[in-house]
């Protein structure tokens, strides 16, 4: 049996899987652990924003997100691994208990 596709068909086949390709492509795989602690760290800055220092949102989760990817040795979030999003949340709570304890780090 011969299967037969006229040129109009076949254009939107391939353009079609050609899309998915690049959206698939254009989307970040995160690890399930480090999706679990971004949403604690959301939760922390917000939760901690402008008190005693003035320090705000974004200033909090860049200096957090900085010292993870400095301890991990990655540039980009999206690379880590679940092991690695472990010493992430080492990180993170290190962080935390000495945010509370210097004057440097409020």
């Amino acid at each position: 049996m011969i299967i037969t596709i006229d040129e109009k068909d076949l254009k939107r086949m391939i353009n079609e899987s050609v899309e998915e390709r690049l959206k698939q492509a254009k989307e970040p795989t995160y690890c399930r652990e480090w999706l679990k602690l971004r949403k604690e760290i959301d939760e922390y800055c917000h939760s901690t924003k402008y008190q005693e220092n003035n320090r705000s949102y974004a200033t909090l989760q860049n200096f957090i997100y900085s010292a993870i990817k400095f301890a991990l040795g990655i540039s980009r979030l999206s690379e880590m691994t679940n092991v690695e999003a472990e010493v992430a949340r080492e990180v993170f709570e290190f962080l935390k208990e000495k945010r509370g304890q210097a004057k440097w780090m409020s």
